[in-house]
């Protein structure tokens, strides 16, 4: 809701510039974690549709391998690693670009929306795993849909915020060049 006397929310008018300095390395860095996130998520989606046709056999079948036990151990171990490492840059790198960014700019909203699926990830999750031959189809394809939809949704939040910290440096190179910053703010 508009404050009183307000024309309209989110104010359009000039914003009072920063404390310091944007943080344009840290929000190029941020950049560029966000975009592996979202690769990594439809890679991760993708082969989850294309493998859940494939027989349970064909993992047992690995897995009874005693080098393929190690190696599956290894590379779920490295992809778990790698998640964990890929979700604490993100949240570290977003709490600096919110931090240092001017509040109201597109950098600003842009690390805002790249901490969300951060946080939303650690306060709701949907986990269908275990014996789903026990369960009625409708409610396992419910729970899978539900899984595909968080995923797409998260996967849609992180783009956004490329999106949005792209448009916030492009400002601030405007910015820095001296002319008037990029979409007429």
């Amino acid at each position: 809701m508009p404050p009183p006397g307000s024309e309209s929310w989110p104010p359009r008018g000039p914003v009072p510039p920063a404390l310091s300095e944007p943080p344009v390395r840290t929000a190029y860095a941020l950049i560029a974690v966000m975009a592996v996130m979202v690769l990594s998520g439809l890679v991760r989606l993708l082969l989850e549709l294309l493998m859940a046709g494939r027989p349970l056999e064909t993992w047992t079948g690995l897995l009874a391998d005693p080098g393929g036990r190690a190696t599956f151990g290894a590379v779920v171990a490295l992809l778990a690693l790698g998640s964990l490492a890929l979700w604490v840059a993100a949240l570290v790198l977003s709490i600096i670009v919110i931090v240092h960014a001017r509040r109201g700019s597109r950098l600003w909203i842009g690390g805002v929306l790249a901490i969300a699926p951060v946080l939303l990830g650690l306060l709701f999750g949907i986990d269908v795993s275990g014996d789903l031959d026990r369960f009625p189809d409708g409610v396992v394809l419910v729970a899978r849909i539900l899984e595909i939809l968080g995923d797409l949704v998260v996967a849609g939040l992180r783009a956004a915020s490329i999106v949005l910290l792209a448009l916030g440096l492009r400002e601030v190179r405007a910015a820095q060049r001296g002319s008037d910053p990029v979409g007429g703010r």
